[in-house]
């Protein structure tokens, strides 16, 4: 039988997890909690809060939570008319050498969508690319190219609604008998084990991609994150969000939009300014 949690439980438990290294999920929603915590205990084969809590004192056993806590997305090119916008309204704009963020890549098909996008718009050398989440093994998963093979068909058809000559069998190789994305695709994507959202001081980014994860937080905190990855937009630069999210209130002066459709938005300025 699984572990029932309450508001109250909830709150326990996060903050004892807050305690830890890139484990501050305090500001996620209580019914999104309610559900990924259960996920978690499912799989991890916890019966007991207080067990939960014991187990926290091991440092692998926090890796295994941080891992099971993501969300992972679950196929390539999800939304292809998100995909077609970026490379009509975005590239051109941005130029030949921009930066990029994920501020939190909970597996690689969203990752790997866009090193393709940039593999076909010739950008692929000349684009930097940093990625994060706060599970270590989750990272190097998708450095290595894993991802989920079982969505291989819906993954092909999505790449082909974008109207590209179909080179969709070029970005994966065999090794082990087990099919991953091309390695060689990578090479300018930087990895880093860090809480969601949370950049480095000073750092600065061209695109900043953040799509259909802020759904996910509560009102103020939603607030409170979106305003710290806007804060690290250069002038000039865009931002990405879910179609089913919207910009706070509190941010809507700061941003412009350019595609409303698919929740594509740019910072006023200019690049480099």
């Amino acid at each position: 039988m699984g572990v029932t949690l309450g508001i109250n439980d909830l709150k326990m438990v996060t903050a004892e997890m807050a305690e830890y290294p890139d484990m501050d999920y305090t500001g996620l929603s209580f019914s999104f909690l309610k559900r990924r915590l259960a996920y978690v205990f499912e799989k991890l084969k916890v019966r007991k809060l207080v067990a939960f809590s014991e187990r926290l004192s091991d440092e692998d056993f926090r890796e295994e939570v941080k891992y099971h806590m993501a969300v992972k997305v679950t196929e390539m090119f999800r939304d292809p008319g998100f995909w077609r916008s970026v490379r009509q309204n975005v590239f051109p704009v941005l130029g030949d050498h921009f930066t990029v963020w994920f501020p939190d890549t909970p597996s690689g098909e969203e990752l790997f969508s866009f090193l393709v996008l940039l593999k076909e718009s010739n950008l692929l050398e000349s684009v930097d690319v940093v990625c994060q989440h706060p599970s270590e093994q989750l990272c190097n998963e998708i450095s290595m190219g894993v991802f989920d093979t079982r969505n291989s068909e819906l993954n092909h058809s999505n790449y082909k609604r974008l109207e590209e000559s179909d080179r969709f069998e070029e970005y994966f190789t065999e090794e082990s008998g087990d099919t991953i994305f091309n390695k060689a695709l990578l090479k300018h994507c930087r990895f880093r084990t860090k809480a969601a959202g949370v950049a480095e001081e000073g750092e600065m980014f061209d695109f900043i991609v953040f799509r259909n994860s802020g759904i996910n937080y509560s009102y103020s905190r939603h607030e409170e994150l979106f305003k710290e990855i806007v804060d690290h937009i250069r002038p000039g630069g865009f931002l990405a969000i879910g179609v089913k999210e919207t910009i706070p209130g509190n941010l809507k002066d700061y941003l412009t939009v350019v595609d409303d459709k698919e929740s594509i938005f740019r910072k006023p300025g200019v690049k480099n300014e």
